[in-house]
């Protein structure tokens, strides 16, 4: 579970995640969009849950619950970054967990597609997001598709600890030098973080992955009131 500080919108039959860096304001960017006639579903901050659909069902699972093969019990909040690391390590391993629509469900980790994670934002009832958007300054109004990693780090800096954003952002730096995707680089110094740091870029990153992203550029936030929104 991600609590992120965002709001949601629902635009043309589909919820979006917002999130600002400053200069600019969650509240001002609200109320541009309130102007353009985007109906604000959760003013923020906004919860967010990850769920996996079974293979042979129609249901979306989120789980809260694994006991492992060998005995052990892995719960919320980490239960589904060990799936996403090692479920299909353990695919007997007995999983429990929730549909959006409240109905409780034990099954088999085998029963998941782990590799088809999807977000669901509390507005107020769970409901599926299909796409997240960051927005920031820049020279010009521009709008483009965001990488999974780069999108994920603009969240981060403002989620983590200013200690802790600093050494994501000193790793990602290493890695542009050194030419690979800086998630690759964080495999390998994860323990340089802490349990509840590296729970949120974990989990960030799979959000990544659940959506479809964009990032808005734009130099003053009233340049969005009459621009067009292709998301």
């Amino acid at each position: 579970m991600l609590r992120l500080p965002a709001f949601a919108t629902l635009r043309a039959g589909r919820i979006l995640l917002w999130g600002v860096a400053p200069p600019f304001s969650s509240e001002a960017l609200r109320g541009i969009l309130l102007r353009r006639g985007e109906e604000i579903l959760a003013p923020g901050p906004v919860e967010v849950a990850l769920a996996f659909p079974e293979w042979t069902q129609p249901r979306r699972v989120i789980p809260h619950q694994v006991r492992m093969e060998r005995g052990g019990v892995i719960r919320a909040p980490w239960v589904t970054l060990w799936l996403a690391r090692f479920g299909y390590e353990e695919p007997r391993a007995e999983l429990a967990g929730m549909t959006p629509e409240g109905e409780r469900v034990e099954l088999l980790v085998r029963d998941l597609d782990l590799d088809a994670v999807e977000a669901y934002v509390a507005a107020p009832t769970w409901q599926r997001c299909a796409g997240g958007v960051w927005v920031e300054a820049g020279p010009a109004l521009q709008i483009r598709p965001d990488s999974e990693e780069d999108w994920a780090a603009a969240w981060l800096e403002r989620m983590l600890p200013p200690p802790v954003a600093q050494v994501l952002e000193g790793l990602r730096q290493e890695a542009v030098r050194r030419g690979m995707p800086w998630p690759v680089l964080y495999r390998a110094r994860e323990n340089r973080f802490d349990g509840e740091s590296r729970r949120q870029i974990e989990e960030m990153l799979l959000l990544a992955r659940a959506l479809r992203r964009h990032r808005l550029t734009l130099p003053q936030l009233e340049a969005l009131a009459e621009a067009p929104l292709d998301l």
